[in-house]
């Protein structure tokens, strides 16, 4: 008998429950994407760091091309903000370090909502992909020690 007085209270108790979590969970940014708002390229002790800035805590995927050797970064829910793109639909960096020649960044137009970064690599080499808050960093290394520069 018990046990029929508490089913009809444990029912509210859960959709209170459900609907408080609810509620609770929004997004840490207008419109629940993430707005990549700039690449930042740092060259310096035989690497090079590319910074992609958001505006929310990162989402992405990462795999690795050949011919020529690519690393690519693909943000989902972003979209790239038009201070980094200009009026054009991606934006092209030329970078010439040791480590990587150029970065591109373009918002995917396959019915997908994802940015993505193309970092090419210069020569082979290692890199490391992690998010620092609500930026994804890509650090690459050359496999073999720049050369060293002719005395002046």
């Amino acid at each position: 008998m018990r046990a029929r007085k508490l089913v009809p209270h444990l029912s509210v108790l859960v959709a209170v429950v459900a609907m408080i979590a609810v509620a609770g969970s929004r997004p840490a940014h207008a419109g629940g994407k993430n707005q990549i708002r700039g690449v930042a390229i740092r060259d310096e002790a035989g690497a090079t760091t590319v910074r992609i800035q958001g505006s929310g805590t990162p989402t992405f995927t990462v795999y690795k091309l050949e011919r020529p050797t690519r690393v690519v970064v693909d943000v989902a829910q972003a979209t790239l903000d038009r201070s980094v793109r200009g009026d054009e639909p991606s934006a092209m960096f030329a970078v010439n370090s040791w480590a990587v020649s150029q970065v591109a960044a373009m918002t995917m137009e396959d019915g997908s909502t994802s940015v993505r970064v193309v970092v090419t690599l210069a020569r082979p080499g290692r890199y490391d992909v992690k998010a620092e808050g609500k930026d994804v960093v890509v650090k690459v290394s050359a496999r073999d020690a720049a050369p060293a520069a002719a005395p002046a």
